[in-house]
């Protein structure tokens, strides 16, 4: 009975929905009405471990990050959005050194690291080219295949701080590199309660010049090198199919597949180690700057954007839960990361009637 009664609410659910009317806080190729803004606050919790071992010595690190990230998108004509992305991170990494001692190991110390403070500043902007179901359209949606694909492209400032050479694990907010990214985004509506989005990025990071630590073995520092970094470029590719449970609720699940290519380090010194002539080489963290990552995660999001256009709720909002883990990861990309983020999604109609309150009722029912 109970069975029954759960099986009848949830076809009673989809039965009334329309595939977009919850978005949910994953990125898709909707953009902004003209004349409104959406803004989206996330905070994003990460935890992972890392390792790094020689001969003599070895490093475990537990990495803790926040990632709190304001998103704000204006539609400036139609179809056309202007980006502003402003992350503040905080992080802090325990550090905890061996040493060998024959076959076993030996805890000599614990290192605490932390940092907080502004991220690297993104401006961007998004234009569908293939719009598809406007606003008040997208959470009214008739059966059938619906389409909409956009591209964008996003420039990013070195307004973070970045590493400093003796963090073996990375204790920074920023990367202390420009970069220019391209991105596609395509959606799918099928039928009244399902749609999926596929993105695809690719970021070319600038060079730059900076103090590099070269180690022995990956571990032991040697010494620093005043080095030329080639940052290797990035790009992923991600799939996240939701289906939508009535006006207010949504599920998500979503693949991502991530890719970052070697650096080119260049710079050498000349030096003396244990009375020994030496010669630092920073081409050999080449091999040690690349990797790919597969995550997989799931969503539940409540939205009254949907009731707000209809007229009946009272300020449009989404709140979103989200859950990642790592399927696979090669290189310098964590292994056992794990990710929990909450985030909150306002729509504000700053000019023009191309976002309000009501705006899709028929008149014949106002």
């Amino acid at each position: 009975m109970h069975r029954r009664a759960l099986l009848a609410a949830v076809v009673l659910a989809t039965g009334t929905a329309h595939a977009q009317a919850v978005l949910g806080p994953a990125e898709d190729a909707t953009v902004a009405p003209v004349g409104a803004a959406r803004f989206k606050f996330a905070n994003s919790w990460q935890h992972f471990t890392g390792s790094a071992s020689d001969s003599a010595y070895e490093a475990i690190g537990y990495s803790q990050l926040r990632y709190t990230t304001l998103w704000m998108e204006l539609g400036v004509m139609r179809g056309i959005s202007a980006t502003l992305i402003a992350p503040e991170v905080g992080n802090l990494i325990t550090t905890s050194w061996y040493s060998h001692q024959g076959d076993t190991l030996r805890l000599d110390s614990v290192v605490n690291r932390s940092h907080n403070g502004l991220g690297d500043l993104e401006i961007g902007a998004k234009w569908a080219f293939l719009r598809g179901p406007g606003e008040a359209e997208r959470i009214a949606l008739p059966g059938g295949v619906h389409v909409r694909s956009a591209v964008s492209a996003y420039y990013r400032f070195a307004t973070g701080t970045p590493p400093t050479p003796d963090d073996l694990f990375g204790v920074a907010t920023g990367s202390g590199r420009t970069a220019i990214t391209a991105a596609w985004q395509g959606d799918l509506m099928i039928g009244r309660a399902f749609w999926i989005t596929a993105a695809a990025h690719y970021q070319w990071p600038s060079t730059i010049t900076r103090d590099v630590m070269v180690r022995g073995d990956s571990v032991t520092p040697l010494g620093t090198v005043t080095a030329t970094q080639s940052a290797g470029n990035v790009w992923s590719f991600e799939a996240t199919p939701r289906v939508v449970l009535g006006r207010y609720f949504a599920l998500g699940a979503q693949y991502s597949y991530l890719r970052r290519e070697a650096s080119h380090f260049t710079g050498t010194r000349d030096t003396t180690i244990g009375g020994n002539p030496v010669t630092l080489d920073a081409s050999s963290l080449d091999s040690l700057s690349q990797g790919t990552g597969q995550f997989l995660s799931g969503t539940f999001t409540y939205s009254t954007v949907a009731a707000y256009l209809q007229g009946k709720a009272g300020f449009p909002i989404e709140i979103s839960y989200q859950y990642a883990g790592t399927l696979s990861a090669t290189g310098v990309i964590p292994r056992q990361l794990a990710t929990n983020t909450v985030t909150i999604r306002l729509w504000a109609r700053l000019f023009g009637a191309d976002f309000t309150k009501g705006m899709a009722v028929p008149p014949s029912a106002r």
